[in-house]
């Protein structure tokens, strides 16, 4: 989870927090595979990075770190549309539960697989330069996971 300190510029502090994680290559992977784009995530992230005061509402689109071109409006219609992205992601999960393409045995794989990301986003945040092909080589593995898990023959056993 993201976080700010209190430091002089949680602005620049925000927008490089939310750059570094947009530019890992398995938060890529991954968008590139879900139902939210990359300014919707931006939205989400800098969301939750804001407090709720008010000066801080107005401020949440400045952490997006394309924050000065983007007006209140189009940051509050980017985060809704993502919020809803979410929800109705979620919405599908419970429905293919319900009518039977899912069920609790067949989803376990993900959550191992939700576990060993954050794991990786850990691993990654503590790793060193002289350990990155050690990075490297978790990620690869962690690429091929996502993508058996994700292929369309899994829908063929229920069917």
């Amino acid at each position: 989870m993201l976080t700010l300190s209190d430091q002089a510029d949680p602005v620049a502090e925000a927008r490089e927090s939310i750059r570094s994680l947009t530019r890992d290559p398995v938060t890529k992977m991954l968008l590139t595979n879900s139902q939210i784009t990359q300014p919707q995530l931006e939205s989400l992230l800098a969301y939750s990075l804001s407090s709720e005061g008010d000066d801080q509402k107005g401020r949440r689109r400045l952490y997006r770190p394309s924050g000065r071109n983007i007006t209140r409006g189009a940051f509050n219609r980017t985060l809704i549309q993502a919020q809803n992205n979410v929800i109705r992601s979620i919405y599908t999960i419970l429905l293919m539960g319900y009518v039977g393409l899912f069920d609790s045995a067949a989803l376990q794989p993900f959550v191992e697989l939700s576990d060993t990301i954050k794991s990786y986003m850990e691993e990654l945040r503590e790793t060193t330069t002289h350990n990155r092909p050690g990075v490297e080589q978790f990620q690869t593995r962690l690429h091929e996971s996502i993508t058996a898990l994700a292929r369309r023959q899994s829908f063929k056993d229920a069917l």
